[in-house]
């Protein structure tokens, strides 16, 4: 019988992970991502599997040697407050760190969950820069 074993994800796990995504966007926590996405980024995925259902989720997605970011974390409501938010992500950073990323990246309204695993709102006084592009901005213009 499993117990809270954090492992990476499989393709045979896409469907539960699709499922806590739903409930995460639903949320507004995780943005929503396609199953075909899913596909192709199931290798950068970890869950968490208890009794062989999936009850949480998180992907560290590698942007360049230098940055990563961990991205859709989600923990099933009926398990949230038990430390596997903390497990995923700190199986996230043991990655990174493997592959010898410099930097993690975590864009969330969680700031103190974030900072209690270490993770700080600025690195070595550098702050990051955001732009909103105009939605409208690639439309043709009519006379």
């Amino acid at each position: 019988m499993e117990k809270n074993m954090i492992r990476k994800a499989r393709k045979t796990d896409l469907n539960q992970i699709l499922r806590l995504l739903k409930y995460g966007a639903i949320s507004g926590k995780v943005l929503t991502r396609s199953k075909s996405d899913m596909l192709q980024n199931i290798k950068n995925f970890f869950v968490c599997v208890e009794n062989s259902q999936i009850i949480g989720c998180a992907s560290l997605e590698v942007y360049s040697p230098k940055l990563a970011e961990i991205r859709s974390l989600v923990v099933d409501p009926s398990y949230q407050r038990k430390g596997i938010g903390s497990l995923l992500v700190q199986t996230c950073l043991l990655e990174a760190k493997a592959q010898g990323i410099f930097e993690i990246l975590a864009i969330t309204d969680k700031n103190q969950f974030f900072k209690g695993l270490g993770f700080k709102k600025s690195i070595e006084e550098k702050c990051p820069m955001f732009l909103k592009l105009d939605v409208g901005y690639n439309k043709k213009k009519t006379k």
